[in-house]
């Protein structure tokens, strides 16, 4: 799982990338942090795309490439081998 403080560097890293400016309160936003893993069938192959979802309380979802050096850090801060289960990295607290 991933600490708060982390939370706080990855949405000033995507902030930084989309915006060129780091948001020192995105990750007030943040719901979850999840990686994925989608599946898809293709003729005579299976085409596989892994990711990290950042999604945020207000709807919007930022997905985060495996090719990116952002997925990278985020699997080894919280120690993640990309395999095929879904695993939250992290849930806000509700309240």
């Amino acid at each position: 799982m991933l600490t708060l403080e982390e939370v706080k560097q990855i949405c000033g890293k995507v902030s930084m990338e989309l915006t060129g400016a780091e948001e020192d309160s995105l990750w007030e936003d943040v719901s979850s942090i999840v990686y994925r893993l989608d599946t898809f069938d293709c003729v005579d192959m299976v085409i596989c795309d892994r990711h990290i979802d950042i999604e945020y309380s207000f709807g919007d979802c930022y997905e985060i490439k495996e090719d990116a050096p952002l997925f990278q850090w985020i699997c080894e801060r919280c120690g993640l081998h990309p395999a095929g289960e879904e695993t939250v990295l992290y849930q806000a607290e509700s309240g």
